[in-house]
């Protein structure tokens, strides 16, 4: 009986990929992390500028009283680090809304926080560093047109916060808008403590002709939050809900 089942062909070449169809592969792998990374950075995004977890994030670190109300602008949870921006709903009496060339001015007041873990190589800070060239340029976290904050005194006052009695720095001057015809007053306070394992951060940026009144009714009011806050992992922290 003869065998119907086909013979091998020992000629026949094993399948192989071409360099370029290992290109295209490759390519489009890369495409696809990219396009989940950059869906991820959106939402990261997104979450930062979310009002009440900026708001949440920031009650977190320190509470604050902010006069005639306060809204979040922005907020972010990286690892054990925690930073916050928090402002006055309304803009410098006298100013509206909205200014002549379309632009929205500055809050009267301005909250910038910070809760970092110290590090345990150093753990002490630069007794002349300045924690706001830190976070931003310029006057505050929302304006930061470099020279438009003129400064036109410079003090240094041991001032309560968190705790203990810390170096706060004080600079009074003139603020000028984006519309370069309004110039408000301006002042900002500048401090940073080590307390047990975490450096506190405060920053906070007034302007108006109060400005003076509520830069020290503001940072009087501050007072660091009892709330313990583990260390969190990246990807949770940044893109998930407030932690801790």
């Amino acid at each position: 009986m003869t065998n119907s089942l086909p013979t091998p062909d020992s000629s026949a070449q094993p399948l192989s990929v071409s360099i370029w169809e290992g290109i295209a592969i490759t390519a489009g792998a890369v495409m696809l992390v990219a396009i989940g990374l950059a869906g991820l950075a959106i939402k990261a995004l997104n979450n930062a500028f979310d009002p009440r977890r900026a708001e949440a994030i920031a009650s977190s670190i320190i509470e604050y009283e902010i006069p005639g109300g306060s809204m979040g602008m922005f907020g972010a949870n990286v690892g054990g680090a925690k930073v916050a921006v928090i402002a006055s709903s309304n803009p410098p009496d006298g100013i509206p809304k909205t200014l002549a060339d379309g632009q929205i001015p500055p809050p009267a007041i301005e909250l910038l926080v910070a809760r970092i873990p110290v590090s345990q190589e150093t753990g002490e800070i630069e007794p002349q560093s300045s924690a706001a060239n830190e976070f931003f340029a310029g006057f505050s976290f929302s304006y930061q047109t470099e020279g438009a904050f003129q400064i036109m005194n410079t003090r240094v006052e041991n001032k309560e916060f968190c705790g203990t009695v810390a170096p706060v720095t004080i600079q009074k001057g003139i603020l000028t808008l984006p519309d370069q015809t309004t110039r408000l007053a301006a002042v900002k306070y500048d401090v940073q403590v080590i307390r047990e394992a975490d450096s506190y951060v405060a920053i906070l940026s007034t302007v108006g002709d109060r400005a003076e009144a509520d830069a020290n009714q503001v940072f009087e009011s501050l007072e660091c939050s009892t709330i313990t806050i583990a260390p969190q992992s990246l990807i949770p922290s940044l893109f998930g809900g407030v932690q801790g």
